[in-house]
């Protein structure tokens, strides 16, 4: 998949193509805009970077962006807040340059530059702090605001599912023992609900009879990742088709059926450029499937998560989809670190957000596939402690940001793709299997389907009130420290709560505070017991 990066540079005639964020104008007064030597403006401003006056350079950028914007030169004003929003980062006001890089992005937006816009907004989100505050409580308090009544979905909690066909270590192809079934719960000490397991279409079910059968005899569901290998012609409305649902039927199991998964991607021999064929292929399968299989067979559409752009134009619509999954992995990548520290500082979390907005109030929605490598594959360098940090803080806080998430599968392999190694097999490193068990641990996540989470979350905030009780309180901090190793909660500027480890759980009392809206201050600190950011949330007390 392709990863768009902003340019180095622009020429004074062509439109800048750089990228995004939102910062304070600086007023010009007392000069004619049309006057104004804009690009004289600009060239000072340069000779002041390289002087390293960065806060003298800002404010001649913040001249002359207006005026660009007046003429409707959206891209030139894109590329003075990403300026803008660089040397900021060199005087580590790291919101400011957050607020620069926002307009950046907005006015490469408005320019026609989509991707170099969508660049900018992802350099902003990598140093974007912010916190969310949530209280725990019980699935009834929630009833069923997290349900869409859909096949198979658990009226509120996720599904634990994986993919652990190439994990050597809890499965043999050959002699089928050790069979995942069995060895991957015994290994992650909870038994999961359902396993990943891809199919070739055009095959007949008996491919696949031992995966069936142990599913059957474990009492788990199949996500069948069906592939039309030989491209979408290949399907058709035929005996093929209908036999193959008739024997998914027949065979007892639940299956959730994703068909041609990350369609919206050019590396799958299924992808088509017109979405109209996609589309056409999947409502084919869905109908075949919805009246031969009615019982044993929810139609899943899963896109990758990148490109988001066209993820909507492949969607095949309401009445076809029955769940909605996505590919989210992580791999260590510090190319596109905005400080240039050599720091991956992307929030795996914060790429669920795109397919749960678009989807999750219509459907249930979960994550089809995904991990987070352990090794950064270009130099082999280890990242464990990295991946650990980010899958604990995923797992932890999914369920209090995206409570309509219905199932997560983890992708247990360290696999081969194009020369590059996907380091995600948890049995190959002990902290990272070590990490999983102790994410998987809260009960929000189900070993059966049919079962429910004993418990919810409730936002805690100024529109949302908290009970005046004890209550655990967690949050999800994000800031422009890849990690965190301690946060802290002041009411009234006490310290009322400390905890060490994401979901950043502490017990605190807000009796005290009833019948008030108090500020509850988030205070978050890295490695070296440095305070990276501090977040003020008003929170109503009833």
């Amino acid at each position: 998949m392709k990863t768009y990066r902003r340019p180095k540079s622009f020429g004074r005639k062509l439109a800048l193509l750089l990228a995004a964020t939102t910062v304070a104008f600086t007023t010009v007064k007392a000069q004619d805009a049309h006057a104004m030597d804009k690009w004289g403006i600009y060239k000072e401003a340069q000779k002041l970077d390289e002087q390293g006056k960065y806060a003298e350079a800002i404010a001649k950028y913040n001249m002359i962006a207006p005026e660009f914007i007046k003429t409707k030169e959206y891209g030139n004003a894109a590329g003075m807040y990403l300026r803008i929003g660089n040397d900021y980062a060199k005087l580590k006001k790291y919101d400011d340059a957050v607020a620069a890089w926002d307009l950046e992005a907005k006015y490469y937006g408005l320019a026609g530059n989509t991707q170099v816009s969508i660049a900018a907004k992802r350099s902003a989100d990598m140093l974007r702090s912010k916190a969310s505050l949530f209280v725990e409580t019980t699935a009834g308090a929630v009833g069923g605001s997290n349900t869409h009544g859909a096949k198979f979905e658990p009226k509120n909690g996720a599904l634990l599912g994986a993919y652990a066909e190439l994990d050597p270590a809890v499965h043999n192809a050959q002699t089928a023992n050790p069979f995942y079934t069995e060895k991957f719960p015994a290994m992650t000490g909870k038994k999961h609900a359902a396993y990943l397991e891809y199919f070739t279409y055009g095959k007949p079910l008996s491919s696949i009879q031992s995966h069936i059968d142990h599913a059957r005899a474990a009492g788990v569901a199949i996500e069948l990742g069906v592939q039309p290998l030989n491209g979408l012609a290949e399907v058709k409305d035929d005996a093929y088709l209908h036999q193959l649902a008739r024997d998914i039927e027949a065979s007892g199991v639940k299956v959730f059926l994703r068909f041609a998964n990350e369609m919206n991607g050019d590396w799958v021999k299924w992808h088509e450029e017109d979405p109209k064929k996609y589309i056409e292929k999947f409502r084919l399968v869905a109908s075949v499937f919805h009246k031969e299989a009615p019982n044993n067979v929810a139609m899943v559409w899963a896109p990758d998560r990148l490109p988001e752009y066209n993820i909507q134009s492949y969607y095949p619509g309401d009445d076809a989809v029955d769940w909605v999954g996505v590919s989210l992995y992580s791999i260590f990548d510090p190319s596109l670190d905005p400080l240039k520290q050599g720091e991956d500082r992307s929030s795996h979390l914060d790429k669920f957000d795109n397919i749960y907005k678009l989807y999750a109030a219509r459907k249930p929605v979960f994550i089809s596939e995904g991990g987070i490598s352990y090794m950064y594959p270009e130099k082999k360098l280890d990242k464990t402690d990295w991946a650990v940090y980010k899958m604990q803080e995923f797992y932890s806080t999914l369920p209090m940001l995206y409570p309509r998430v219905k199932a997560v599968f983890y992708f247990d392999s360290n696999h081969d793709a194009s020369a590059r190694i996907k380091y995600y097999m948890l049995s190959a490193n002990r902290k990272l299997l070590d990490g999983y068990k102790k994410a998987i641990d809260n009960p929000f996540y189900l070993s059966n389907v049919g079962d429910e989470s004993p418990v919810a979350y409730r936002p805690a905030s100024a529109a949302s009130p908290v009970t005046a009780a004890v209550q655990n309180l967690s949050a999800y901090v994000k800031t422009w420290s890849p990690t965190l190793a301690k946060v802290t909660y002041d009411i009234g500027g006490k310290t009322v709560g400390k905890t060490m480890s994401p979901p950043w759980t502490a017990k605190i009392d807000f009796a005290p505070y009833k019948g008030k809206t108090i500020e509850v201050v988030v205070k978050a600190y890295d490695s070296k017991n440095t305070l990276v950011t501090t977040q003020k949330v008003p929170v109503t007390v009833k």
